[in-house]
């Protein structure tokens, strides 16, 4: 069986996803990615805090009991999915993967189990975690993709990565600035040349 969380060099997107769908309890059982789950159910948790605050102790503690178990449940299984993808090329595929369609079937599931639950201001806790999706999955890949959050054998502890968290949000956060000043540094270049 070919692993391809632990595969050093860039792999095809097909090739992965063939492998998710071939050999899922290797992707969504044993290597779930616990360090995704638990980031992910105490930074979403709050969210449907503050949308169900004004309905009382028992709404809140519905909505954010049920979103603490499923973020965790589902980001864990992501996280193992983007782990996998981090380096899978063509890049646009594993974006478009990773930041669009993963999430949004996701978010359609989180939807579901909130309408089932009859969560009040159900529209106000989904914007917000649509929102914090999209910016999580983004970072996720960011980070994964530099060996950070990782589970399995290329893994550091999980102290070693909240060490590093400060730093790579502060890299993450100032790479597209850093990116287009380099772009137009060397458009500049070319033109006096």
């Amino acid at each position: 069986m070919r692993d391809w969380s632990q595969q050093q060099s860039p792999s095809e997107v097909v090739a992965v996803l063939s492998d998710l769908v071939l050999h899922p309890a290797q992707t969504f059982y044993h290597s779930w990615n616990w360090k995704a789950g638990l980031l992910s159910a105490m930074l979403r948790a709050p969210l449907f805090l503050v949308a169900t605050l004004r309905q009382g102790l028992e709404a809140v503690s519905i909505a954010v009991f049920a979103e603490a178990v499923y973020s965790a449940a589902i980001s864990g299984c992501y996280g193992a999915v983007v782990q996998k993808l981090r380096r899978a090329r063509p890049l646009w595929a594993s974006g478009l993967l990773i930041l669009v369609i993963l999430p949004a079937v996701l978010l359609w599931f989180d939807y579901l189990l909130h309408l089932c639950t009859g969560m009040s201001n159900l529209k106000g806790g989904m914007l917000a975690a649509a929102a914090f999706s999209l910016l999580s999955s983004l970072f996720n890949w960011y980070l994964m993709s530099r060996n950070s959050l990782l589970v399995g054998k290329e893994a550091r502890s999980f102290a070693s990565d909240l060490k590093r968290m400060p730093r790579m949000l502060t890299d993450f956060v100032s790479f597209v600035p850093r990116h287009c000043y380099r772009l137009l540094r060397s458009s500049n270049v070319h033109l006096q040349a």
